[in-house]
Formats: structure tokens, C-alpha cells, sequence
């Protein structure tokens, strides 16, 4: 049990044992008046547990036992669902709203990934959903519809009472995703404001606020909009509760990791004016779904994709017209052809100026022969880290450093040796390591060292990963969580060719 000050922030969490929870209680329940649970989770992307946490099965045996004990609940969802993860790859997602359909949620707003496949493709998906999806401040570039597929609020009539929702999604979005690019996004307080007046107008007795906002922007909600009872939110990857000028904020964290719930009371008081609804929180919980037994039906709708995500593995996505080189000698220490794909194809990805990955996460150490066909399962042998690709906004010295962290252990073959896009440097082993650098240019320009540049990199060399630590420094323009799997996004590349043809042509230059 937790009990709250006026604000508690909880994040990072250890996992739970299946019976136990997470929760935190205001007050007794009040002798009258009716109480809703809301349950809550939000930014899934995997459909089976992951080291026994998460997945939709064990998910839903969780919130049959929440409905059974509650008098009245509905389910929200707080976005980001139809990517990223290899079967979205394949399926582009309709596999979640399938799921989602099949654990009966309730009402949804989307998150940035809702679009990485492209605003045609998001629309689809909405319109299969059997419940509504709501963000007020997503507009069509008229700035006087509200984009596709989306409604601004809805007003439910849950026992006795009237609750009004509305939507809000990050205006990060359309940095994030190209798919949300043809879209104007409000600021989420001005049209905080204008939902919950609306809602009031239209009989909501109790407003939600149903976000994809990083925690930042919930509590300045929170703080600058009255009327607000409840916001449930999602976007970060933590299970969040904070408690901000009266209102509740609310995050279940990751992956159906937790299955969050917050019951809240409301009951009708005489005012002078008549009568108005109090909605109080009572108590909240977050409930993890480690070792919670599978539901039935949903692990065999489960089963049935993971088997469709195998069968797919071996479908040829393309052919490469020239030989491609995975094996450890070369891509740990010279420019491989098979690096300049994949760097091609996360700098086109992101529309980035520049892309680096590390020789030491391209790993099936083969060698395909010209007229090989290609398949996913190929992409994923090389790629089997699920790292989803960033852009960053690096100077030209960052850039300078970074390569000669890359350069800075050939020898010893180590995996952080640089495979490029639109680079071309040369290096000299005889230099002290740390000044091996002789050369460096940029889509054909020598490079400028005051300059910024947008670089794509994998996330595990944005937080340091094989020494590359200056990445650290650079400013984020596309973070982890709004990223693409890397493997993806090269099985989507070559998908889109049929034919790949790369070769080896002086980006890097080892001088003697």
C-alpha cells in the first residue's frame, strides 16, 4: 500500500509477482454514490510474453478477474500499439487491433507509432477497431478537421453518470513519424481547455483526459486545466502515478508488462445552485502479469500469429544483385557492402544527412552470393538486437569523434568499427588512436566541424554503447520510443527495391 502526498512520482519498477500489486488509496470509500474502475494500459507492441512478463494472454485473465470484481469498469488504452515489432512488420499491425478487439477495450487514443506505417494505413486500422479512437488536437493541414479516423472526445454513459473523454497526442508525433507529418497538432492545454469546457456543456458529469504526452506535458495539463478529474496516460515506459493540483496521473507502464486500474467514486452533491458530481479517486493499482496464467482463446489467437510471423520469416523480400559480406573479418574492419545497406537504409528511414551503425551488430558472419534471395529471416539472422533506429542532431566535431571511437580498436576486431551512409573518411593506424582520422566528408563536402547534422544511429550507440559515448551529447530528434526496429526498417527497404545492388565504394579508406 502506498499512500500519497500532494505528488509521488513512481518509475522504473522492479517486476512483480503475479499476486502481487502496486496501489495507493486516498481515502475511504465514501457511504454512497457509485464507483468506476478504469482499466488501463497502454504502449504494447509485442503480443506474447517477453521473459515471462507481459503478452495479451496472461493481460486478459487480468482483466477478466478486475471486470468481475467491479460494479461498473471501462477499458482505456493510451496509444502506441500497431508498431514496432517484427510481426507488425509483417502485418503492419492489424494483428493488435485484432487483439485489442478480443480484450474488449473500450475507447483509445493513439500514440506515434499509430502512424509509422503511413496515415493511409493508420486510418485502416482505426477503422477495424470496434472501439473509438480520440485525439482533439490531431488536425488535417486545414487546421479545421480533425485528422481520419479520429474523433475529438466521446461522452459515455457508464451506471448513473455521464464521463466525458478526450484525446491528446504528443505534437512530437510529427518529428517521430513520417506518417503523422501531414498533420497539424494543437498545444495540449489550449485544447485541454476547450475539450473539458465542451464536455461539461455536453453533460459530462466526469472528465477524462486520455493522453500519449511524456509525463512533462501530462502534469503541466494537470496543472493549468481545471475540470480535469482523471488523465490516463501512456508514452512513457514507465508505471507512473502522480498525484497534481487534485488530479490523478496515470501510466501503466510497458508491453502489458502491468495491468493498471483506478477506482474512482463519484456522487451527486447539493450545491447552491443545485447539484453537481464529485469523482474522487479512490484507490489505484498496477498489477504485474508475471507468471499469470494465459487466457484461453487470446493465447491461441496469439499462437495463431506467432505462427503466421514464422511462415513469413522465409519469404523472399528482394534480391541483391551483388555479393554481400556479414562475416566478422570484414565488417569489424573495412567497409562491407552489406554495412553501406544497412546504413542506406536507416539514413532513408529518417531522412537523416548522415548514418552510422556498429560492424559488431551485423552478426550471421555468411557470405551471400550475387542472385541470392533475400529473406526477412535473413534481415533479422544479421540484426537479432531489436535496436530501432534514432536521429540525432550532432555537430561535425561529435561526428569526428564518434568515427574515431569506430576506428579507435581495429586490431583487436573489436565490434565498434563504423559502417557508413553518405560519409567517406579515411584513417591511419600508425596515429595515436584518438587522431587516426585524416579525412572526412559529408555528401560530398568536407565536413564542417562547427556544423549540426542529422545522423541516424542505432540505439545502442546513442547511449554508449562500444565506447561511443559523445552520441550521449548530441540532441534527439527521434528517441527510443518513437524509433523503428532497425531490421525492419532494412526488410522494408529492400521490399520496396525488389533488387539491391551494393557495393564497396571508398566510404572508408584505410591509408598506408
Amino acid at each position: 500500500m502506498l499512500r500519497l502526498s500532494r505528488r509521488s512520482l513512481l518509475g522504473s519498477l522492479p517486476a512483480f509477482g503475479a499476486a502481487m500489486a502496486l496501489s495507493g488509496r486516498l481515502n475511504a470509500a465514501p457511504p454512497d454514490g457509485q464507483t468506476v474502475t478504469f482499466l488501463h494500459f497502454n504502449d504494447i507492441y509485442e503480443i506474447s510474453p517477453r521473459e515471462g512478463r507481459g503478452g495479451f494472454a496472461p493481460l486478459m485473465t487480468l482483466l477478466k478477474a478486475e471486470r468481475a470484481k467491479a460494479s461498473q469498469s471501462i477499458t482505456t488504452f493510451g496509444g502506441d500499439l500497431l508498431s514496432p515489432s517484427l510481426l507488425s512488420g509483417v502485418l503492419k499491425g492489424a494483428q493488435m487491433v485484432d487483439l485489442m478487439n478480443a480484450v474488449g477495450v473500450d475507447i483509445a487514443v493513439p500514440g506515434n507509432h499509430e502512424y509509422d506505417f503511413g496515415a493511409g494505413i493508420a486510418v485502416e486500422r482505426f477503422a477495424a477497431s470496434k472501439f473509438p479512437w480520440i485525439a482533439a488536437n490531431v488536425f488535417t493541414q486545414d487546421a479545421a478537421t480533425i485528422a481520419p479516423g479520429l474523433a475529438a472526445s466521446g461522452v459515455r454513459q457508464i451506471g448513473d453518470y455521464k464521463i466525458g473523454f478526450f484525446g491528446l497526442l504528443t505534437p512530437e508525433a510529427a518529428k517521430l513519424t513520417f506518417g503523422a507529418r501531414d498533420y497539424v497538432f494543437r498545444p495540449p492545454v489550449e485544447v485541454a481547455r476547450e475539450q473539458v469546457r465542451a464536455l461539461r456543456e455536453a453533460g459530462a458529469e466526469m472528465v477524462v483526459a486520455l493522453t500519449h504526452l511524456d509525463i512533462a506535458d501530462d502534469l503541466r495539463v494537470a496543472r493549468q486545466v481545471r475540470g480535469i478529474d482523471l488523465i490516463l496516460g501512456g508514452h512513457d515506459h514507465d508505471p507512473i502515478t502522480y498525484l497534481e493540483s487534485g488530479t490523478l496521473v496515470f501510466k501503466a507502464g510497458v508491453d502489458g508488462y502491468w495491468l493498471g486500474a483506478v477506482d474512482v467514486n463519484l456522487r451527486r452533491v447539493a450545491t447552491k445552485d443545485g447539484q453537481k458530481v464529485v469523482a474522487t479517486p479512490l484507490a489505484w493499482r498496477l498489477t504485474a502479469t508475471d507468471g499469470v496464467a494465459a487466457d484461453p482463446a487470446i493465447e491461441t489467437k496469439v499462437a495463431a500469429y506467432n505462427a503466421e510471423l514464422d511462415r513469413s520469416m522465409a519469404i523472399a523480400i528482394g534480391v541483391t544483385k551483388t555479393e554481400l559480406d556479414s562475416r566478422r573479418d570484414t565488417v569489424r574492419a573495412k567497409e562491407a557492402a552489406i554495412g553501406n545497406l544497412i546504413t542506406d537504409a536507416m539514413r532513408a528511414l529518417v531522412d537523416a544527412d548522415a548514418a552510422i551503425t556498429n560492424g559488431g551488430g551485423i552478426r550471421a558472419n555468411r557470405l551471400y552470393e550475387p542472385g541470392t534471395q533475400l529473406t526477412r529471416k535473413d534481415v533479422i539472422t544479421e540484426l537479432p538486437f531489436g535496436n530501432v533506429v534514432m536521429l540525432l542532431s550532432l555537430t561535425g566535431t561529435q561526428i569526428r569523434a564518434a568515427l574515431e571511437n569506430g576506428v579507435s580498436q581495429v586490431a583487436e576486431k573489436a565490434g565498434r568499427f563504423p559502417q557508413v551512409s553518405n560519409i567517406r573518411f579515411s584513417y591511419d593506424l600508425t596515429r595515436e588512436r584518438g587522431q587516426r582520422i585524416t579525412e572526412i566528408s559529408i555528401a560530398g563536402n568536407p565536413l564542417d566541424e562547427r556544423r549540426t547534422y542529422k545522423v541516424a544511429v542505432p540505439d545502442f550507440l546513442q547511449v554508449g554503447g562500444d565506447g561511443y559515448t559523445v552520441l550521449k551529447e548530441g540532441k534527439v530528434l527521434i528517441d527510443a520510443s518513437g524509433a523503428t526496429l532497425l531490421a525492419n526498417a532494412v526488410i522494408a527497404y529492400i521490399e520496396a527495391r525488389k533488387e539491391v545492388a551494393p557495393v564497396v565504394e571508398g566510404r572508408i579508406v584505410e591509408q598506408h
